[in-house]
């Protein structure tokens, strides 16, 4: 199988330069499925977001790019599986109630949380001194009770498990 190489211009961009960059790549590539997931598309829920923290606190200020796209763009999806979608669901929970019910389409649960326990015991955020907020807790499982408090039992099932069957085409079994 070959693969045509990714071009520089979307290998090049760093969090720095999301904002920016990624918006033009979701543009020229509208049949490429991207799913958005780390510091920077978390990070960028928020208007007033400019690069300043990993993982910003605070109310967030609305317009923010991440929020717009998954708006605007069908080929863009949200992982909510890092730390930097639990801080951005978490810093304003009015907004996340919001944002859970406006994007419940095409938002993703899933969990990059290395506890070996489901409570935070082993490596979980520990290697990561900007998560210290999480460590010895369960990503996963700190995740599961933001959409719990901020979603409806709907939302919250398309977002833990439907949206991903219906993207990644799995088929549920009888």
């Amino acid at each position: 199988m070959s693969r045509r190489p990714i071009s520089s211009r979307a290998a090049a961009f760093s969090n720095t330069g999301f904002a920016k960059a990624f918006e033009s790549i979701l543009k020229a590539y509208p049949k490429t499925t991207f799913i958005g997931h780390a510091d920077a598309f978390w990070a960028n829920v928020s208007a007033d977001y400019h690069n300043e923290a990993v993982y910003p606190t605070g109310l967030v200020t609305p317009g923010g790019v991440t929020d717009r796209w998954l708006g605007d763009y069908p080929n863009l999806f949200g992982d909510m599986s890092a730390v930097s979608a639990h801080t951005a669901m978490t810093r304003d929970p009015e907004f996340a109630a919001d944002f859970l019910k406006r994007h419940q389409d095409k938002l993703l649960f899933g969990s990059d949380c290395s506890c070996s326990d489901g409570h935070g015991a082993g490596v979980s955020q520990a290697n990561n001194p900007a998560a210290m907020r999480l460590a010895g807790k369960c990503v996963a499982r700190e995740t599961l009770g933001v959409l719990k408090r901020s979603a409806s039992p709907e939302v919250r099932r398309k977002i833990a498990w439907g949206n991903a069957h219906t993207l990644l085409r799995i088929q549920e079994k009888a």
